[in-house]
């Protein structure tokens, strides 16, 4: 959309502190797979309502600016930590998640909020259903998930791993970097 240096990489999401600690023992199983995973930092778990890639500086600043006024009208929104999966599915997993079990009304509708705020700056709308889930791990380029990880998977599909929930959207710049990406928080609403 725009160059480098004129340019910010952002997308919105909703920042999933309160599972950091709920996940440290899968995340810290996931991480015995580290040749072929890269696992997800837990201090960036979140739920993403919205990518937006490279972003010009002028629709940038349009966006922040226009985010900074919405009133989502929800609450905090509850959630359970429940299982595992892949995305797009285990033979060919790319992705490796921890489900939500929540009352997705309010995020749905956040979700709506922020793909009009985005079709006002020229984004195009998102043509998957979106699937509220926690990104753990992505299996690295010309890798396979390996048997015993899709086992580990397969194993907890319905597992508890605790309760919490999400009370701000944040508008994220990430800088893709060799150790991981680094999200830094532009802006935010915070739910009442």
């Amino acid at each position: 959309m725009a160059n480098n240096k004129t340019s910010l990489r952002l997308f919105f999401a909703l920042p999933a502190e309160g599972a950091r600690e709920l996940l440290i023992p899968v995340h810290e199983r996931l991480q015995e797979f580290g040749r072929e995973i890269k696992t997800v930092s837990p201090e960036n778990f979140h739920i993403t309502l919205k990518f937006l890639g490279e972003t010009g500086a002028e629709i940038s600043r349009g966006l922040l600016d226009d985010f900074k006024r919405i009133d989502p009208g929800i609450p905090p929104q509850a959630f359970i930590l429940r299982g595992l999966g892949t995305f797009p599915d285990e033979r060919r997993a790319r992705v490796i998640w921890c489900g939500l079990d929540m009352d997705t009304d309010g995020i749905l509708r956040l979700q709506k909020i922020v793909e009009e705020l985005c079709k006002n700056y020229g984004f195009k709308k998102e043509d998957r259903p979106f699937k509220p889930h926690l990104t753990l791990a992505r299996v690295r380029d010309r890798m396979k998930m390996p048997p015993s990880l899709a086992e580990y998977v397969r194993a907890n599909t319905r597992t508890p791993y605790g309760e919490s929930s999400f009370n701000r959207i944040v508008l994220f710049r990430s800088e893709l970097r060799r150790e991981g990406p680094l999200y830094t928080a532009l802006t935010e609403i915070k739910f009442k």
